[in-house]
């Protein structure tokens, strides 16, 4: 395994993120686990400055929901891009320094956690790097943007598309938690946003760009349809971004806002329907002899989640839902849905790239497959438990407001916890789940690129000529 300290071209840099994805990935369970036991136990583990709920949820969240979503971006950037739009990246050495810089400031993000007195957000972001993140990742779009204006090909590759629209909204997403926030309904007004653009449209984008790459060239299947692939990408691009503040109906938010919210999500529907008939179709043709059918089981639970969550989002909005799902566990199941199928769309593609950009083959020997089935358990049973825990006190929160006896305190409280707290203490044992699969995730691709059986190292884009 060899690995260029300043590398040379867009393969030995998705070579780097490739790496450090699983890293990432395990870093951030490992710190939901925690978290997850100190929400759970706190009362048998020892508690400080750093030991303790309030503190883990906001590390986890910087660094989930910061550090790992900027490797996967910047991972699939580095490959798929260049591919995509047929050509060398100009500006390669600029490209590498911004992608490079984006991820060190996140990593530097959860660092400043543990420094006292510095000023951060809820969501964890450091009110020191939010402009060099802002700075940063404006002049990788800027490249993209010049990149994409010099596609080679006459019609630009729908991965591309996808790939810059998580680019934008990733700024977006920073631009927006950058804002002053004066009182409560700031705050809300800009959680609110932030959640839809960082992580339900980036993360549905990169997924997307993944998919539509994989279900092409990994399995020869010819696209059904660019026009499908094209609603596709402008309904998520528009619609998405609205269909969070409809779990805050009846809150400080305005009503203009939350009935917006609920209306344009029932639209989301309409761009779902259009990728899964493109999927399907397209995944129809696929070449059986010369598929791999591990990547293909990847990529459909991936789909998989990812139709799932989205639908979820969609029936939320229905008039005796909501009341019952807002401001619950479930709004964090929408959040987990989507980082889910991003996931798994980023594990079949690390494999697949494997045997690409270092020359090794991966057999999917007993610790591959344990690494594969331990996540897809895991996130099946987050899932689940999240959408139990939100129901079940959404319900009883509801009950109780209407019969005059509130269920955040006193015995309403203890009435509602014995609903949900073994569901509370599940949730720590899922986490546990999941930091154990994802480090035997990482162990199967170091041992897949320093002990596989050789093979021929993909050529990237030869020239620009």
């Amino acid at each position: 395994m060899k690995l260029k300290i300043i590398p040379k071209s867009e393969q030995d840099l998705s070579k780097f993120f490739l790496m450090i994805f699983p890293i990432s990935l395990t870093l951030s369970l490992s710190i939901q686990f925690l978290r997850d036991a100190y929400f759970s136990f706190s009362n048998l583990l020892p508690n400080n400055q750093i030991f303790n709920y309030g503190f883990l949820d906001k590390l986890y969240n910087q660094s989930m929901f910061g550090l790992t979503i900027s490797i996967s971006l910047m991972l699939v950037f580095s490959y798929l891009f260049s591919k995509s739009i047929g050509r060398l990246l100009t500006f390669f050495p600029l490209i590498f320094l911004t992608s490079i810089g984006i991820v060190s400031i996140e990593f530097l993000d959860v660092i400043l956690n543990f420094v006292p007195n510095v000023k951060s957000n809820s969501l964890g972001n450091s009110t020191a790097l939010i402009i060099l993140k802002i700075a940063a990742l404006s002049g990788l779009f800027l490249f993209a943007s010049i990149n994409l204006l010099a596609k080679k090909e006459a019609v630009i590759f729908h991965s591309a598309q996808f790939i810059f629209g998580g680019l934008l909204f990733y700024l977006i997403s920073l631009l927006i938690v950058n804002k002053n926030q004066v009182v409560f309904s700031d705050v809300l007004l800009t959680n609110t946003f932030y959640t839809s653009t960082h992580i339900y449209v980036t993360l549905s984008l990169i997924f997307l760009g993944i998919i539509h790459f994989l279900m092409t060239k990994t399995f020869n299947s010819i696209l059904f349809s660019r026009t499908l692939a094209s609603i596709t990408f402008w309904g998520f691009l528009f619609l998405v971004p609205w269909s969070t503040a409809k779990f805050y109906y009846g809150s400080v938010l305005p009503n203009w806002l939350e009935n917006v919210s609920i209306y344009l999500s029932f639209s989301i529907l309409i761009p779902l329907l259009a990728f899964v008939v493109n999927y399907l179709k397209t995944v129809a043709t696929r070449d059986s002899e010369n598929s791999n059918e591990v990547l293909l089981k990847l990529v459909n639970f991936a789909t998989f989640i990812f139709i799932f969550t989205n639908l979820l989002n969609i029936v939320s909005g229905f008039e005796n839902l909501l009341p019952i799902l807002g401001l619950t566990n479930f709004v964090n199941l929408i959040s987990q849905g989507y980082l889910a199928s991003m996931f798994f769309a980023i594990i079949a593609l690390s494999y697949y790239l494997i045997p690409k950009l270092f020359g090794r083959e991966v057999t999917f020997k007993p610790l591959d497959n344990f690494a594969i089935s331990g996540l897809k358990i895991g996130y099946i049973l987050l899932l689940l438990n999240n959408l139990f825990i939100g129901i079940n006190s959404g319900y009883i929160w509801n009950a109780g407001a209407n019969t005059g006896n509130p269920t955040i305190y006193g015995e309403g409280f203890n009435l509602a916890w014995s609903l949900i707290g073994i569901n509370y203490s599940l949730s720590t044992f899922i986490s546990l789940i999941l930091f154990i699969s994802s480090t035997f995730f990482f162990l199967s691709l170091l041992k897949a690129v320093t002990s596989g059986n050789v093979t021929k190292v993909e050529e990237m884009v030869a020239s620009n000529e």
